[in-house]
């Protein structure tokens, strides 16, 4: 009897184990699949990034692959030109245009003189990058986190606005790639 009772609690500790382990790989499944995003940009570079496959990457808008949640029931005649939140974007400037100090000071703007700075440097896309922090001194309101870094005279301009985790934009910026596309031989 008491080979059983022990064989009883010994089955039914593998069965919950086992139940959550399934669980537990099935939610992490579902929230981390991520798609790829490749453009072809003025037939000078190749440019590659992964997200989140419950968001979308919009068409170029300002000259930016934006990423974010869906618009519902989006409506041309708004004057908005996404369809979709924007929550992260990858913009690029040819680099005798805007500097980044210009970029920088122009979200300044949004915080209306009431906000911290702090800046370091991280490499991303094998390039030396500038990261830049925004936030408001209301903890409550968003926060901008910008990285900036120059390829193959272009100026990229990395943007998380306060949409997602720190965890996961860090991994879009870091699945960030920027190769230079091969011409013909003559």
């Amino acid at each position: 009897m008491k080979q059983i009772f022990g064989l009883l609690i010994l089955l039914v500790t593998f069965l919950s184990c086992s139940t959550k382990s399934i669980k537990t790989a099935k939610e992490t499944q579902s929230v981390d699949t991520w798609g790829t995003y490749c453009d072809t940009v003025a037939e000078s570079f190749i440019m590659t990034f992964k997200y989140p496959d419950n968001l979308v990457v919009a068409d170029i808008i300002d000259n930016c692959r934006c990423v974010g949640n869906k618009i519902k029931n989006y409506d041309t005649n708004q004057g908005t030109d996404s369809t979709n939140t924007r929550q992260w974007s990858v913009c690029m400037q040819d680099t005798a245009d805007y500097s980044v100090d210009y970029l920088v000071n122009s979200w300044k703007g949004m915080f209306k003189g009431q906000f911290y700075e702090s800046r370091d440097t991280i490499s991303v896309a094998n390039t030396k990058a500038l990261r830049v922090f925004l936030k408001d001194r209301n903890k409550d309101l968003p926060y901008r986190q910008l990285i900036y870094l120059k390829k193959y005279s272009t100026l990229f301009e990395i943007i998380n606005i306060d949409g997602a985790t720190n965890k996961d934009f860090e991994k879009f910026y870091n699945s960030l790639t920027i190769n230079e596309t091969t011409k013909p031989s003559p």
